[in-house]
Parts: C-alpha cells; structure tokens; sequence
C-alpha cells in the first residue's frame, strides 16, 4: 500500500495530481521487483525538512529528500517512509535545468533506492538511471 500525505502543495512545482504521485511510485517500486510496497510519502516544504535533516541526519538546512525505512523489527525492503520537498524541487530542478516532474521523479527513485537497500555510490547511480523511464511506463501522466 502506498499512501500520500501533504503539507505542501506539490502543483505548484510539479502539476500531478496525489493519485498520479502514487502511480509513480507504484511503478518506481514494482520496476525494483517491490510489488507489495509499504510506501508513506510525504510532501513538506523547507521548514519541517530542515528539522528532519537536522534531527536523524544531523545535517544543518533543508534537502530534496529523506527516507525513512520500517523500523518495527521486520525491516524489509521498499517498507517506509518518503520525504519529499517541494520547494527543493522547484530551486533545484531550475538550478539543474530539469523539468520539475523529472526531478520529482529522480528524487523517488532515489528514495525508493534507499527504502530497498542501496546505498550512494556508482551501482546505485546506475540502477537510478535505469528506473527513471519506467517510473512513466511509457505512457503519458495525466496533468491535473
């Protein structure tokens, strides 16, 4: 089950709808073989980022996207929670001349990544680079 929770209005940066956000990660997870993911997303903006990355991170100001794996004992992969910010996808997808949606789309992919166990590196690069068409499926997002 994957499921969506806002306290930032994601259509300012990126126009899908909450239900085509889940799709996306839907896809994202069943491309790594996740077909029964346990996903909470959350879309925030700089504040309450900035005191996640401070708090389990200990990193000072705001980032793009955290992920949070299950934590009750029976960790398993593509199981947790999603960071999302919104206003790091509107500065960063125009600082790296990206369409917001496929900003938004790496940045899933990316926390997804984690959610099933990889970590930075080159393998994970890779697999990131694979995974980001299959979040479209080939067939076009409905804009809402």
């Amino acid at each position: 089950m994957i499921t969506l929770q806002t306290e930032a209005n994601l259509s300012v940066a990126v126009p899908l709808s909450s239900r085509e956000i889940v799709r996306v990660a839907g896809r994202i997870a069943s491309a790594l073989g996740l077909n029964e993911p346990c996903l909470d997303i959350l879309v925030t903006h700089d504040g309450p980022m900035k005191e996640l990355n401070r708090r389990f991170l200990g990193m000072e100001g705001p980032t793009n996207v955290i992920s949070f794996p299950e934590s009750n004992g029976t960790e398993q992969a593509g199981f947790g929670q999603l960071v999302i910010n919104v206003d790091a996808i509107k500065r960063e997808s125009f600082l790296y001349g990206q369409e917001p949606l496929n900003y938004l789309v790496r940045l899933m992919v990316h926390g997804i990544l984690h959610l099933a166990g990889y970590e930075h590196g080159e393998k994970m690069d890779e697999l990131a680079e694979a995974l980001i068409p299959s979040a479209f499926n080939n067939e076009t997002l409905t804009i809402t």
